[in-house]
C-alpha cells in the first residue's frame, strides 16, 4: 500500500491567508515543506481521503486525473475536509468522458452537508456523476477494493470519524484526523478486531503545545495514543508512525521545527506531496 499526503494542514493552511504570525511569515519566506495546504490523502492512487477546497490545487500539483479516481471517504463535515461546491464539477456538461460515478462515503452529517451545499446535486446524481453512500461507525464497507471501517472520533463536528483501512494483501492503516485521543468504544473495537496497523497517521494540530488531548492532538498526545494502541496490540511490526494536520497555532512550529521534534519521538512529520509505502 502507498499513501500520498496531498495536503497536511489544518483549516487555515500554512501560511494562513490573512495571518502575519512568525510561523506564517517563515513559511512565506522559506517555502518548500513549510507551506501546507488543507489535509487530504490518496491511497494507492485510487481512494481519496477527504475532499477539501484545495482538491483542485492538489490535482494540478500532483498531476492527478480526478476522473480516474472512483471514491472518496470523508472524515467529518467541517469545510476543510469537505468542500461540496466543487462536487458540482461532476455535472455532465462539466465532466466529459467520465465513465463511472464518483462515490462519496460519509456519515449522515457529511451527506447532509453535501446535499445542502452542492448546487444541482440531485441532477448530478440522476445523471450518474455522483453516488452518495451513508456509513456508520463500526460497520465495515468496501471501497475500491479496500475494507474500510469508520471509528468514532473525539472532535467537534457531528458524527466525526476516523478510518481503519485494510488492503487485499492484509496490510492495514489507521488515518486518525481530526480527533483527540480515540474514544473508549473505538479503542475497544480495535482491540477486538485483531487489526495490526502498518501505518498510523496521527492528528498533530496542537504541534508542540503541551496541552491538548480532546478534539485535536499535539505531539505529546500522539505519543500517548501510540502507547495506548501498542497496549491493545494494534501496532504491527515495522509500523510507520506519521504526524499530520498542522496549524500555525501549534507552539510556533513550522515544518523545519516540527520534523526534528517528531523524529526525536519516533514519528515522521508529513509534508505536502510526501509518499510512504508500507
Amino acid at each position: 500500500m502507498k499513501l500520498k499526503y496531498l495536503g497536511t494542514a489544518a483549516a487555515e493552511a500554512v501560511p494562513a491567508p490573512f495571518c502575519g504570525c512568525e510561523v506564517c511569515e517563515r513559511a512565506r519566506e522559506r517555502g518548500g515543506r513549510n507551506v501546507r495546504t488543507r489535509s487530504q490523502a490518496l491511497l494507492d492512487g485510487r481512494l481519496l481521503i477527504d475532499f477539501p477546497a484545495d482538491t483542485y490545487l492538489h490535482a494540478l500539483r500532483e498531476g492527478l486525473r480526478l476522473y480516474e479516481i472512483g471514491s472518496c471517504i470523508v472524515t467529518h463535515c467541517h469545510s476543510d475536509h469537505l468542500y461540496p461546491g466543487d462536487l458540482w464539477c461532476l455535472i455532465s456538461y462539466a465532466a466529459h468522458k467520465k465513465e463511472r460515478p464518483f462515490n462519496l462515503y460519509g456519515t449522515g452529517a457529511v451527506l447532509r452537508m453535501a446535499r445542502e451545499q452542492c448546487e444541482d446535486i440531485e441532477q448530478i446524481i440522476r445523471e450518474g456523476g455522483l453516488c452518495l453512500h451513508e456509513i456508520r461507525p463500526f460497520e465495515p464497507f468496501e471501497a475500491e477494493g479496500y475494507r474500510v471501517t469508520a471509528l468514532k472520533a473525539d472532535h467537534g463536528a457531528p458524527e466525526s470519524v476516523v478510518y481503519a483501512i485494510e488492503g487485499q494483501d492484509g496490510r492495514a492503516m489507521l488515518y486518525a484526523h481530526d480527533t483527540g485521543l480515540l474514544p473508549e468504544e473505538s479503542m475497544e473495537y480495535l482491540k477486538e478486531s485483531g487489526l495490526r496497523f502498518r501505518l498510523i497517521s496521527y492528528d498533530c494540530t496542537n504541534g508542540l503545545l503541551e496541552q491538548g488531548e480532546r478534539n485535536h492532538m499535539g505531539l505529546k498526545a500522539d505519543v500517548k495514543l501510540r502507547d495506548m494502541l501498542r497496549e491493545i496490540g494494534a501496532v504491527g511490526e515495522g509500523c510507520v508512525h506519521v504526524v499530520n494536520h498542522f496549524s500555525h497555532n501549534g507552539g510556533g512550529a513550522g515544518y523545519d521545527e516540527m520534523a526534528p521534534a517528531a523524529e526525536g519521538k519516533g514519528f515522521i512529520a508529513s509534508f505536502d506531496g510526501m509518499e510512504i509505502e508500507f
